[in-house]
């Protein structure tokens, strides 16, 4: 079939107009295909082609508009440092003339434009973003009309740009990072064993100095080799900027967060810039965000956070996907069917040990041994012979089920939502990637009271007699699961926290490369509470 395209192209140039067959424009953007080569560079003739069209295919930046397109090349390779994207990508060059240069102008230009807008790389889940579904629509052929047409760059681009506070927040952090970068960041601190407040290490004039850089301890703070009170208080707001448990001494923790370098942090910024860029042109004004890696939820109603707790989340093995969903429904003193992977791998080796696991944990076989109330508590079956968990589970309504006295539906096709649990310990620790890939909630029941104010005083109550109910809101509620390792508070703060599911690696080998990588998606265990 190797004869049919270029007759069908042949065929499709036909039609045009003769004079646009002589314009090397009209003969490569007619060819239906999403990339062009032009020189030796590709380009996406797919962001342009709209554009061109609609000049009628005659060229943007000949003769004196050639000065224009200098100018906006030089100011968006300005802006692009500023807000976190690689200048390098949006060059033409020096020796392309012509048509050529025009269409890698135009390229350029609408290549930016959309970068600024929805990111660069495809916001899969392996490199933490919810999907292409979420992000907003840009339309590059009216920004590149615009500019064009002699629209002031900032103008043109500034509908383009996230509009979020949390994007403006960590992009602020871009200039002190990069000055960090270019000075030379910091030296990296020798490994050993921890120190504890008022211990003396030799180690601790280079951790002077590294918190010095970044702002924790005061220049005058210099000389010791003591871990004294003011160090204490530096390395506290080390650890509490970095999420690390604040108890002012340096552990393996505290010393691979002071060792990374600054390089990397910038790389992290601009990387959790990116995510910013896959969001939605604006959020909800009611909606619920779930920030994964620093296991945080808030529930924010007309720009104002209403309720903030903490949460834990899936661990490595059962990672907790990104997603923006809706939450449909609350069920109040749920069930749990358990499923068939912890059955096989949890509880089956349990009752090889003890049969009565089953009875003492309120469980009990579903569609089996209806007729004989000890089996179906798992008491006189002989676990042994069973390599899988051979039916299925279900665990009553109590304190001691699995997903608490509440949990909140969510409208998704992973089984992930959101709910209480019994282990109420788990909200203490700094690190609570401990689930099997639902989310955890520290305060449900208040939760439920501020979804549900119909039934707010009724819940209390609902909650003391285990019977199950399932309480529909009265509109469905969006929610973000988001990944951002890196953010800046109101005071400039900035925050970074452990790339939890190796995300952030992944996204900055992508962004790395001009083209957008199809990514595969991480396989994702769920229904786990």
């Amino acid at each position: 079939m190797s004869f049919v395209r270029p007759f069908l192209v042949a065929f499709s140039l036909s039609l045009l107009p003769a004079e646009l067959l002589a314009s090397t424009i009209a003969s490569r953007l007619g060819e239906d295909s999403a990339v062009i080569q032009v020189g030796e560079h590709p380009v996406e003739s797919s962001l342009i082609r709209a554009f061109y069209a609609e000049r009628g295919f005659k060229p943007a930046w000949s003769g004196a508009a050639q000065t224009r397109a200098d100018q906006l090349l030089a100011q968006i390779h300005a802006v692009a440092a500023a807000e976190g994207l690689r200048p390098q990508s949006y060059t033409v060059p020096a020796n392309a003339t012509g048509d050529d240069r025009d269409l890698l102008v135009s390229e350029a230009l609408a290549r930016f434009s959309r970068d600024l807008s929805i990111g660069r790389v495809t916001p899969s889940r392996q490199v933490g973003g919810m999907g292409v579904e979420i992000r907003h629509k840009v339309d590059v052929a009216a920004a590149l009309k615009d500019l064009a047409a002699g629209r002031d760059l900032d103008a043109t681009l500034g509908p383009l740009q996230p509009a979020y506070v949390g994007y403006h927040r960590l992009k602020a952090a871009l200039v002190p990072y990069e000055k960090l970068v270019a000075d030379g960041g910091w030296t990296a601190i020798p490994d050993g064993p921890s120190i504890k407040p008022d211990m003396e290490d030799a180690r601790l004039l280079l951790v002077r100095k590294r918190l010095i850089v970044t702002g924790e301890l005061a220049a005058t703070q210099d000389k010791g080799t003591k871990l004294d009170a003011p160090l204490v208080d530096a390395v506290k707001r080390f650890q509490k900027r970095h999420g690390i448990d604040p108890d002012g001494a340096i552990g393996r923790q505290t010393l691979m967060a002071l060792n990374v370098s600054a390089e990397e942090r910038l790389r992290q910024i601009t990387a959790n810039l990116e995510r910013w860029r896959w969001m939605p042109a604006r959020l909800d004004s009611t909606h619920i965000a779930v920030n994964l890696p620093a296991a945080h939820f808030e529930l924010v109603r007309d720009g104002r956070i209403d309720m903030a707790m903490r949460v834990v989340v899936g661990n490595v093995q059962h990672q907790t996907p990104t997603m923006a969903t809706t939450m449909t429904s609350v069920v109040i003193n749920p069930t749990w069917t358990v499923p068939p992977s912890i059955a096989t791998k949890e509880i089956l080796p349990k009752l090889r040990k003890d049969s009565t696991y089953l009875a003492t944990n309120n469980m009990r076989i579903l569609d089996a041994f209806d007729d004989d109330f000890e089996k179906s508590q798992g008491l006189g079956i002989d676990w042994s012979k069973y390599s899988k968990f051979p039916y299925r589970l279900r665990q009553k309504p109590g304190f001691d089920n699995a997903l608490g006295q509440v949990k909140f539906n969510l409208d998704n096709g992973d089984d992930i939502y959101l709910h209480d649990t019994p282990k109420r310990q788990y909200f203490g620790r700094i690190f609570r990637a401990l689930s099997h890939g639902c989310v955890r909630l520290e305060q449900p029941v208040e939760l439920a009271k501020l979804l549900l104010p119909a039934s707010a005083d009724k819940i209390d109550e609902w909650v003391l007699d285990d019977t199950t109910r399932t309480v529909r809101l009265e509109k469905p509620l969006t929610v973000y699961l988001m990944y951002m390792t890196a953010w800046a508070d109101e005071d400039g703060t900035v925050h970074f926290t452990e790339d939890l599911y190796g995300h952030d690696g992944r996204l900055k080998a992508a962004l790395k490369r001009r083209q957008q990588p199809v990514q595969p998606q991480v396989s994702q265990e769920s229904g786990k509470p």
